[in-house]
């Protein structure tokens, strides 16, 4: 009976521990558009998660940035940091062409 107590203290402190230390996923406010050649209208991500790769599966352009974020855009797939070509502040737009985009907290 005193080792299922105990099992049962350490399961428990571990749930407790867990959901202490668990930090929630942030994301920004507002939305990103971009255009991609040869698509009609263009495409919007609506409140992106921070520091989550977004690819945009071809080459974009025209990044209106719209969210409370920094937008690092990125020459290619994959948000790779040797391959960064802008960052666009919050309200601001640019028409450089990027692969993916990532959003941090400027």
């Amino acid at each position: 009976m005193k080792s299922l107590r105990k099992a049962l203290a350490v399961v428990v402190a571990a749930a407790a521990l867990s959901t202490a230390f668990a930090t929630p996923a942030h994301a920004g406010r507002g939305s990103f558009a971009y255009h991609v050649d040869g698509w009609f209208g263009g495409f919007e991500l609506h409140d992106p998660e921070d520091g989550r790769c977004h690819d945009t599966q071809s080459e974009a352009h025209n990044a209106a940035n719209h969210t409370d974020r920094l937008a690092v855009l990125y020459r290619g797939a994959d948000c790779h940091d040797d391959a960064v070509v802008t960052f666009l502040q919050s309200g601001a737009q640019a028409p450089d062409r990027f692969g993916s985009v990532r959003f941090v907290v400027g």
